[in-house]
């Protein structure tokens, strides 16, 4: 083979499920016990038929092994032995799934879950199936279907999508994402009347900081400021850098009464916090609440307009 099957995109694998199906519908036309084929690339795969009248699910070994449990001991499984062990968050998503290719709906059941090992922790499969075989009314007699483990992919997965929302330097959400939940907000707003508010805020003679201690100490400082806010904050808020110095606190379900409360607080903290090499730092912010009918620019330029306000004040002010 040119590739291992663990590098192998979703397009190969899905191409290489088709043909396997095939082998499989050629065993079952001579067997309808199910016998179980070998493969080369079986590695960490396994093979399923439900025979839906009876609730009789017939596996190889890698099907069960594979969540920690003893082939020889589970003895006669049906359909809930493993429906039962899916992560609450994929639970309906794959009944549905099932559901609309036992109907005939669609052309196969396929979905990804992740399903509860013996020890607790979750494992993620790519499950394909298919109804090969109904009775004069169309109704399911028997499924077959593979199960692909796809833990290490969904790791990769995971952690490329929390690169591509965060700061790297900081670790919190970059502007792309504040968007995004900014959008979220807006949209409950309109259909729910949920008020939101936001605070920006900015370093004062950040620049300075660069200047006279080297980017290697500002990096220390943007990390620093943001470990205190992280710690300070609601644990609904939102902290995301916007650019250089500048940051925004997003602050779902709260007014400008309260948004400049926190605001107050937040800035006497960051006042009083005392930083290796440089000592104390202070911050210029602006805070501003959401108005019917204006978009994300419109409330990102209210709150910057307001933060520079604070900053030709005298810097180290707040105005909402």
């Amino acid at each position: 083979m040119s590739k291992e099957y663990n590098d192998w995109t979703k397009e190969e694998l899905v191409k290489q499920i088709k043909n396997l199906e095939s082998k499989l519908d050629d065993v079952l036309m001579n067997n309808d016990n199910a016998s179980f084929i070998e493969f080369e690339w079986a590695g960490n795969l396994g093979q399923w038929h439900w025979y839906v009248k009876e609730n009789k699910v017939k596996f190889n070994e890698k099907k069960v092994e594979a969540i920690g449990y003893d082939p020889k001991k589970v003895g006669k499984v049906g359909f809930q032995f493993f429906t039962d062990k899916l992560h609450p968050d994929d639970y309906d998503r794959v009944m549905e799934n099932m559901k609309k290719h036992l109907s005939g709906d669609s052309e196969a059941y396929e979905v990804e879950y992740s399903i509860q090992h013996k020890d607790g922790h979750y494992i993620w499969y790519y499950d394909r199936g298919s109804v090969i075989k109904r009775d004069g009314n169309g109704k399911p007699l028997l499924l077959q279907g593979i199960v692909f483990n796809i833990t290490e992919s969904k790791k990769i997965e995971e952690k490329l999508r929390y690169l591509s929302e965060r700061d790297p330097l900081t670790e919190v959400y970059n502007r792309r994402t504040m968007y995004t939940f900014l959008e979220d907000y807006i949209k409950n707003y309109k259909e729910k009347g949920e008020v939101f508010s936001m605070v920006m805020f900015d370093i004062d003679h950040f620049k300075k900081v660069n200047d006279k201690y080297g980017h290697l100490v500002g990096d220390d400082v943007l990390k620093r400021l943001v470990k205190l806010v992280k710690e300070e904050k609601r644990s609904d808020d939102i902290i995301c850098r916007f650019g250089g110095e500048e940051f925004f606190l997003l602050l779902p379900n709260t007014d400008n009464k309260n948004a400049f409360k926190v605001a107050k607080r937040l800035h006497k903290k960051i006042k009083s916090m005392d930083i290796p090499k440089v000592g104390h730092i202070t911050v210029s912010m602006g805070v501003v609440t959401y108005q019917e009918n204006e978009t994300i620019d419109d409330i990102v330029k209210r709150a910057d307009d307001l933060m520079y306000e604070a900053k030709e004040a005298g810097r180290n002010k707040i105005k909402t």
